[in-house]
């Protein structure tokens, strides 16, 4: 009886995590469509990889 209780009580927490988790994601983006410079390295020796 207290395994299936614990097991109920995990259950709902990861639920309410998810749950969290996606409201404040929708909730935030607006916001998290702006763009971010990103910096890449250029190759210095291209090498030729079909060989």
């Amino acid at each position: 009886m207290a395994q299936i209780f614990l097991n109920s009580a995990v259950a709902v927490l990861i639920a309410s995590a998810f749950l969290m988790t996606a409201m404040s994601a929708l909730r935030n983006e607006g916001r998290s469509l702006r763009k971010v410079p990103v910096k890449v390295r250029a190759q210095r020796h291209p090498t030729d990889r079909r060989s």
